[in-house]
């Protein structure tokens, strides 16, 4: 058997071969559209001394490491260029079994492997595992820098810069949306908040039999949901939203037969809520920071029908369709009706203007009457009065699986229609949103294809040697 090696480019002052790799990300035309939230720097006290603001609004990070222990699992398998000079990368590649040829004209490095995988996260992670287990010898280009659970910063603004594109504060070019996007080894599967929801039977059907991906209607990918899936190991509610079990399920809100949201509880540091908090005065501003601890979110996630264009690294449009707004204005209402229901003093909405209702002594009528206000405005920078902050956490499907060149970018084994030999196995190939957190279905999409090329590469080296 042999290993996969992760080669991390960074940026580095030594200019060598490594500065010729351009790693672009690519982030989807489709996409799962939610409220937004993103970090700012947190604000630590330089003198040691209790940060005063933490304390006037109840947050008290445990900076306790949970895992103290210093083994990194893929120290090993890990080249960081940063950490590299002319003189020494070329033997370390050789030292991890690599055949390694220097192209001094183009001031380049030729190296000898048999698949090149782009990307460590969800998608290439799991195609990684795959082919080398099978006897590839796989080369992994990763730009984002490798931690383990030892390594993760305690503080929100650090963690955010550390393992988010562009430190979490990426956003469309209009500015009506934000794009949260893993920039670490592991990628999505890294910062993903314990979310493992099978893909929805409804849309693998969709895909199966619409889209006619055969893939997704196959006892192979039904397995492959199974490895990746854990069942909740403990329903019993804790003290600390990181205790307990994973994720493995979601408020649906439907409409008959079909679901027009989903609703779930994010993970929302003191930087983003204030990122969020809309600003109607310093007095309200600082009033709201001041019920933090005592302020719970929810987000609205839709399987939107929106598309968008990505045309430069960073550089991203988006829209939303009348439908997806409608969807979204279903789900925030329902998620507004469940914390009154729970007992709220008080509800309401991030949008510019502040838009919230006290609860206690109103009346069902009253209750209606706010709801019907609550709709999905513009995006910020839109030159309107009224404006709200929307979020991408799942980008897929800019080079979607199709059964012939016009229906996709790639076809039902994730190889181009375009170029031979070029496979792509990430959230990129999905037909369309998932409509649900989609690390498993991700994982699972990439499991499929990337043992399909294994026993293809497999059967064309034996053909090779006869």
């Amino acid at each position: 058997m042999r290993a996969a090696l992760i080669i991390i480019i960074s940026s580095s002052p030594d200019p060598y071969s490594r500065s010729k790799i351009t790693l672009s990300p690519l982030f989807a035309p489709s996409s799962q559209i939610s409220g937004a939230q993103y970090s700012l720097p947190d604000q630590v006290s330089e003198n040691g001394a209790p940060n005063q603001i933490w304390e006037a609004i109840g947050y008290h990070p445990d900076e306790s490491n949970p895992c103290p222990s210093k083994q990194r699992p893929l120290e090993n398998g890990i080249i960081e260029t940063k950490h590299q000079a002319d003189a020494t990368i070329v033997q370390s590649l050789t030292d991890k079994g690599l055949t390694v040829t220097e192209d001094l004209d183009k001031k380049s490095l030729n190296i000898k492997c048999d698949v090149v995988i782009v990307g460590s996260g969800c998608g290439g992670g799991v195609a990684t595992a795959n082919l080398a287990t099978s006897g590839l010898k796989v080369v992994v280009l990763e730009k984002g820098d490798y931690y383990t659970t030892a390594d993760y910063p305690v503080f929100e603004g650090e963690s955010m810069e550390k393992m988010y594109e562009s430190g979490g504060l990426l956003a469309s070019t209009n500015g009506k949306m934000t794009i949260l996007a893993g920039s670490t080894v592991g990628g999505g599967s890294a910062v993903n908040w314990s979310a493992c929801i099978k893909t929805p039977k409804s849309v693998l059907k969709e895909w199966s039999q619409k889209n006619k991906i055969i893939m997704f209607g196959s006892p192979e990918y039904e397995e492959a949901m199974n490895i990746g899936y854990f069942p909740d190991s403990n329903s019993d509610f804790k003290g600390k939203c990181f205790e307990g079990g994973i994720i493995t399920s979601v408020h649906k809100v439907k409409s008959g037969k079909d679901i027009r949201a989903i609703i779930e509880t994010p993970s929302l540091g003191p930087g983003s809520f204030s990122a969020l908090c809309p600003w109607v005065s310093g007095r309200d501003f600082k009033q709201r920071m001041l019920k933090y601890s005592r302020t719970a979110h929810f987000i609205t996630i839709v399987r939107d029908k929106g598309s968008g264009v990505v045309k430069t690294e960073g550089r991203i449009s988006y829209e939303m369709e009348k439908f997806d707004k409608e969807n979204l204005k279903a789900g925030l209402r329902q998620a507004l009706r469940i914390l009154i229901a729970a007992g709220a003093v008080e509800v309401g909405t991030h949008r510019s203007d502040g838009q919230k209702m006290k609860c206690n002594g109103i009346s069902k009528m009253e209750i209606e009457q706010f709801l019907n206000s609550v709709l999905p405005t513009r995006g910020a920078q839109s030159m309107v009065q009224n404006w709200s902050i929307y979020t991408s956490a799942h980008q897929m499907g800019s080079c979607k699986m199709g059964i012939n060149e016009k229906e996709g970018a790639v076809d039902e084994n994730g190889q181009s229609w375009e170029a031979e030999g070029l496979y792509i196995c990430d959230a990129s190939v999905l037909p369309t949103a998932v409509g649900v957190n989609p690390m498993i279905t991700v994982e699972s999409t990439a499991y499929c294809l990337s043992k399909r090329l294994a026993e293809l590469m497999k059967r064309e080296s034996y053909n090779a040697c006869v």
